[in-house]
């Protein structure tokens, strides 16, 4: 049952770092954090975020990420944080490369469709993302 258990986790995580990445302009957008998994398999999930990024690539694979709010109204509210990237291609897997006043780190891109990415560290965690979907207010709900 535990080889069973250990063949089954192979294929899905070489399943997950195989992903094939085609369309990078599929990054851009609002992204909410949906959960982080780390080395030792635990995760932490994420119900809320007050704080969302908005992340936008340019043709010549350098982009930038920004802290944002969204609001009630459809609307965001700039945080002021912004970190520039650019993508680059090594061995076949796409790494998005920040390098700041905050220091140089890279992260491989493991997914990406249009509604989800997940990106992997140096230090084994990885970081799952969802399309942001602006909040809905329904008109007429609260008639008297």
């Amino acid at each position: 049952m535990k080889l069973k258990i250990v063949i089954g986790l192979s294929f899905l995580l070489l399943g997950c770092s195989q992903q094939k990445i085609e369309n990078l302009s599929q990054l851009n957008g609002y992204w909410e954090i949906e959960k982080v998994t780390f080395p030792s398999g635990e995760s932490k999930g994420y119900k809320v975020n007050t704080v969302i990024d908005f992340i936008q690539v340019k043709n010549d694979s350098t982009g930038t990420r920004e802290k944002v709010m969204p609001r009630l109204d459809g609307t965001f509210i700039s945080m002021n944080e912004y970190e520039s990237f650019s993508i680059k291609k090594e061995d076949g897997q796409f790494f998005m490369v920040y390098n700041n006043e905050e220091g140089y780190r890279k992260e491989q891109l493991v997914k990406l469709t249009k509604d989800i990415f997940a990106v992997s560290n140096d230090q084994d965690k990885t970081y799952f993302y969802k399309r942001f979907e602006k909040f809905s207010l329904k008109k007429g709900s609260a008639e008297h």
